[in-house]
């Protein structure tokens, strides 16, 4: 659903309560796109800065989940590039968030066109944070419940806990997710762009930070006789072996 927030500074409080408990999200594969032409700085430390044709580059090829943009006003130049996000198939359920001068009406316009959210120029870091954190839970779902991986092998979200033979570990949180997207769709190829929006693996970032990530996943599997089920497949991702008995 579209959020329009076009408050004034006495209404942030009670914005920023609303998602509180999101604020901390990581922003990694966020990028920042300025069109009024002035160089306005990034409000957030550490998206990265881009051209508007190589940030629509970066959304098409699923190596960044979210884009941040700035402009005075609902301008044909903004609205013609919500829409051209919102028509390519590739990117079109990536989050995009506007930084607007100028008033509701406008606000609402950059609606229209495609944004998920605008909200004034001068938003505070935090506010945003809290806005990319509800928009990263449509994107990229968080794990619930458990996963039966195979006889005697559970992954459960609450604890980032892999079961094997009645025994936990306990799994970082970069290894869980990719585990649990892949193993969520067990039987099927994953392709890295989804696994580097579940992994939020930085826009700037070669593939070969998702490739590390799997290495790492492998070798805490092999220790369980397991690493032959996560199978690369070459120019297209990587895929979960489903074990031929998942009772648990």
């Amino acid at each position: 659903m579209h959020t329009l927030l076009h408050a004034t500074p006495q209404l942030l409080p009670q914005l920023l309560s609303l998602f509180a408990g999101t604020a901390g999200a990581e922003r990694h594969s966020v990028l920042y796109v300025d069109l009024s032409g002035a160089g306005a700085p990034c409000p957030l430390g550490n998206a990265q800065t881009l051209d508007p044709e190589s940030a629509l580059r970066h959304l098409r090829d699923g190596s960044s989940w979210a884009a941040l943009l700035y402009a005075p006003d609902a301008s044909p130049e903004l609205c013609a590039w919500l829409m051209r996000v919102r028509h390519e198939a590739s990117s079109a359920s990536a989050a995009l968030l506007v930084l607007l001068d100028s008033n509701a009406a406008n606000a609402a316009a950059a609606l229209r066109a495609g944004a998920d959210v605008a909200l004034p120029r001068h938003s505070t870091p935090e506010l945003l944070k809290a806005q990319l954190a509800r928009l990263r839970e449509r994107v990229a779902p968080p794990p619930l419940g458990t996963l039966v991986l195979g006889p005697r092998m559970l992954l459960q979200a609450p604890t980032r806990q892999l079961w094997i033979d009645g025994q936990p570990r306990t799994l970082q949180p970069q290894p869980f997710r990719l585990l649990w997207t892949l193993a969520a769709a067990a039987g099927r190829v994953v392709g890295t762009g989804t696994l580097r929006v579940a992994l939020d693996v930085p826009a700037r970032a070669r593939d070969e930070a998702l490739h590390t990530a799997v290495g790492r996943l492998r070798r805490l599997l092999r220790a369980h006789a397991q690493e032959a089920r996560l199978q690369t497949v070459h120019g297209s991702g990587y895929r979960w072996e489903p074990a031929a008995d998942t009772e648990a």
